[in-house]
């Protein structure tokens, strides 16, 4: 029998990249218990940007807290909650966090965790992609 899944993203652990950004993985195969749409929460810290870059895939932001500028190719293009944004495989994209005071937030979602760098990064420090803020 098939069953939902609820994940409160206050109870899951934030993966900290660096100073600038960190991000929590909200939703993959594992955690739903099936194939899913990979979606991840990334924070980007106020006053910060991303060093940007490209995936072979294609990816999507949707935007939840705060303004940004968004770098996606030739384009600056400014977003903010509500904003969605299509990523097109092998397009530069980065963002500038337009706050000094408050951080951005956004969702990042994949149609593979493979295709996320972070999923192997977190698998690398923690041994699996997901903890809850119940785990050390």
């Amino acid at each position: 029998m098939k069953t939902g899944k609820v994940i409160n993203a206050w109870e899951v652990k934030s993966f900290v990249v660096d100073s600038t950004y960190s991000s929590k993985m909200l939703m993959d195969n594992i955690v739903a218990g099936g194939k899913s749409i990979h979606i991840n929460e990334g924070t980007l810290k106020a006053g910060c940007s991303t060093p940007g870059g490209t995936h072979p895939v294609t990816e999507i932001y949707y935007i939840v807290k705060g303004e940004a500028v968004l770098h996606l190719g030739e384009e600056l293009i400014d977003i903010r909650p509500g904003s969605v944004v299509y990523i097109p495989a092998d397009v530069f994209h980065a963002l500038d966090n337009k706050s000094q005071t408050d951080d951005f937030v956004l969702l990042t979602l994949w149609e593979d965790a493979n295709d996320n760098e972070l999923y192997h990064e977190r698998i690398k420090a923690w041994g699996k992609s997901f903890k809850s803020i119940n785990e050390d």
